[in-house]
């Protein structure tokens, strides 16, 4: 190894040998005692080479350096902490603001709580929303059939092709209510319950229509002549048994809106005649409906459709 100083010189094959050897033992003079006594000497020469450095004089570090690294140092925290966080709309007058994830879930638990209490809300006006329009349906068919009572001597609706003795599953007793429409007393939409949503032909149920034993409107003996579809004809269909104080569909099992010969419209929350026993979904006092079933009353409330 060489001791002068020019600008620029090569290690020698022997020198470069010493310095990889020193490298790979971690600079342990240690683990080089099996050298040869030349190859300590040039050893001992490269450590003390080392040993200038720890006294080589160095300039201060620039001022735009330090200022380059506390950025990048910025930088870095500023790249972890947005995956950390939802970035808002980039401000004009200013930086962007961040939505951070605690925000971000403090936000969604208001929604969710909010939600909690306006969907309850929601529900109720809709029913409400139905109930009404149900109601105002079942008035107008009322004005319905006082003029048709007028022009037909106090009579109820009523198309000489639906008359019948019995009730069987294919009975379509609310073709009777036909007249009402085809004479213009009323028009076809107000027989559409709102909170039937077309999920069967027929939104309304009608007195089961018997001959010999037809109501009369406005006069005698009042009695309910038509309100919301019957449920029990639907599971009756399905072959099915269900409770007969089951209410309408049209209303969610909530109850159901009837129409009495009067011109009465009433809400009621269980299919059963105010004053009496009588379901209105069920001639006599039987507990199923089956096929076949007759009235045995005139005054007997059998709604159908």
């Amino acid at each position: 190894m060489t001791h002068d100083h020019p600008s620029s010189c090569e290690l020698s094959g022997d020198d470069k040998r010493i310095l990889d050897a020193l490298v790979e033992a971690g600079f342990d003079t240690d683990a080089l005692e099996a050298q040869a006594p030349a190859d300590k000497r040039r050893t001992r020469a490269a450590l003390s080479l080392f040993e200038l450095l720890e006294d080589y004089p160095v300039e201060d570090a620039e001022e735009t350096l330090v200022h380059a690294t506390l950025a990048r140092v910025d930088q870095y925290e500023d790249e972890r902490n947005s995956r950390m966080s939802l970035d808002g709309a980039e401000n004009a007058d200013g930086p962007r603001r961040r939505l951070r994830l605690p925000d971000f879930i403090s936000v969604a638990a208001v929604i969710l709580i909010g939600a909690s209490v306006v969907w309850p809300v929601t529900t109720h006006l809709r029913q409400r929303s139905i109930d009404l329009g149900c109601a105002t349906n079942v008035r107008m068919i009322g004005r319905a059939f006082s003029q048709y009572a007028l022009d037909y001597n106090n009579a109820v609706p009523t198309a000489r092709t639906g008359l019948f003795s019995e009730w069987t599953p294919g009975t379509r007793n609310v073709i009777n209510l036909n007249p009402l429409i085809q004479n213009g007393y009323c028009d076809a939409s107000h027989l559409n319950c709102p909170g039937h949503e077309g999920q069967y032909a027929e939104s309304y149920s009608y007195q089961f229509q018997t001959k010999g034993k037809l109501p009369r409107w406005g006069i005698g003996r009042i009695t309910m002549v038509l309100g919301d579809r019957n449920p029990l004809i639907d599971t009756a269909r399905r072959h099915q048994s269900s409770s007969a104080l089951l209410n309408s569909i049209n209303h969610g099992g909530r109850g159901q809106w009837v129409l009495s010969t009067d011109g009465t419209t009433l809400w009621l929350t269980e299919p059963i005649v105010p004053g009496s026993d009588d379901n209105i979904w069920l001639p006599g006092r039987v507990l199923f409906l089956r096929s076949g079933d007759r009235l045995t009353d005139a005054a007997d409330v059998f709604l159908t459709q």
